[in-house]
């Protein structure tokens, strides 16, 4: 992978604080705690999800994006959010170039998350 490597889902915010707040009923230390558990969880999801694209366990993966995705949504992250959200879609057509291009797509939404 390239040090910048460019995503469909760049042209979307990697971090909507508004939409964070707003999922956690305007509870800022909630919105932050799982924030920070999304995160802190983020390395064991990525890890499953290659273990399933690599055995090629499409509703596996599927399943895996399903879960992250229910995390993605409430932690104000609108770009991974759209990104895992294409992964599940592929995973579901049982797509391996989809799938593949997919979880690139999803690894790169993070490092914009995780890296200043």
């Amino acid at each position: 992978m390239s040090p910048n490597p460019v995503s469909q889902f760049d042209s979307l915010s990697a971090r909507d604080e508004e939409s964070a707040l707003e999922s956690a009923g305007d509870d800022a230390a909630l919105a932050a705690e799982l924030f920070e558990a999304l995160i802190m969880g983020l390395p064991a999801e990525i890890e499953s999800l290659r273990a399933c694209l690599g055995e090629s366990d499409w509703p596996g993966l599927a399943e895996y994006a399903h879960q992250t995705r229910g995390a993605t949504r409430y932690c104000g992250v609108p770009a991974l959010d759209a990104a895992i959200e294409a992964l599940e879609r592929a995973a579901r057509a049982s797509d391996p170039l989809r799938c593949s291009e997919g979880l690139a797509q999803v690894e790169v939404q993070v490092k914009r998350l995780v890296e200043p």
